[in-house]
């Protein structure tokens, strides 16, 4: 039999994507990313993570509808309510009080997964590992 492991008091649990990224929760939903952004390192084929309950905070990155389309935003709430575009840091679009300008913030965006290679480049410098 032995005896116990005297090191049992440093194992951790094991590392769950479900617990730690809250992807049980019932308004947590999955998108695909088509579009690119520097700043927030999105890239197309990133995994969204959004919160479709989740109260946003001024500098959240929200999905919102806007034309009927999808598209990623950061939310503004000072000095006053608005939409920024990610890479058009002066455009900023006033968030209407009612649904008239077809604009409507549908959740928060909690996480972005995303591989850390560009797929179709090289990754390494020529002559470096050879």
């Amino acid at each position: 039999m032995g005896f116990p492991s005297p090191a049992t008091d440093y194992q951790e649990n094991r590392l769950s994507l479900d617990q730690h990224c809250n992807t049980g929760a019932p308004g947590v939903f999955f998108f695909r990313s088509d579009t690119y952004s520097f700043r927030e390192g999105i890239k197309p084929g990133a995994l969204l993570i959004v919160d479709f309950g989740g109260t946003p905070v001024d500098g959240s990155l929200v999905l919102c509808v806007l034309e009927q389309e999808f598209r990623i935003m950061r939310l503004r709430l000072h000095p006053k309510r608005c939409l920024q575009e990610l890479d058009k840091l002066d455009n900023f679009r006033a968030i209407p009080d009612d649904d008239e300008d077809g604009l409507e913030v549908r959740g928060v965006i909690t996480h972005i997964v995303r591989g850390l290679t560009l797929s179709g480049t090289k990754t390494h410098v020529k002559g470096f590992w050879s």
